[in-house]
């Protein structure tokens, strides 16, 4: 099953939220696997589409792999110096975007 629905719009575009599901059988011996395939596969196409790598909610673990591509070489350095200045034991969302030691 998949689904959709706008949540937002924007002169810039909307905000489109996709859902999907699939009966786990004995035949999907990894339904996590399967799932994080199909997210990846997902992603690249929204990206590739241009469409952003999150909206309001973030970018998180999960697609954290893409944040570098999106933001820059300088957008990473960026974040790891604020991460660093106000948050120097990285306690706070800790490795949610770039998973290296602060």
């Amino acid at each position: 099953m998949v689904s959709c629905r706008v949540t937002q719009t924007y002169d810039t575009g909307s905000c489109v939220y996709f859902y999907f599901a699939f009966k786990w059988t004995e035949e999907h011996t990894d339904p996590l696997g399967l799932y994080e395939c199909l997210e990846e596969k997902a992603r690249e196409e929204i990206l590739a589409s241009g469409g952003s790598l999150s909206h309001h909610h973030g970018v998180g673990k999960l697609r954290s792999r893409w944040y570098p591509s999106q933001v820059s070489g300088s957008g990473v350095e960026l974040y790891q110096a604020t991460k660093q200045h106000l948050d120097p034991k990285n306690i706070f969302a800790c490795g949610n975007l770039i998973n290296s030691k602060l």
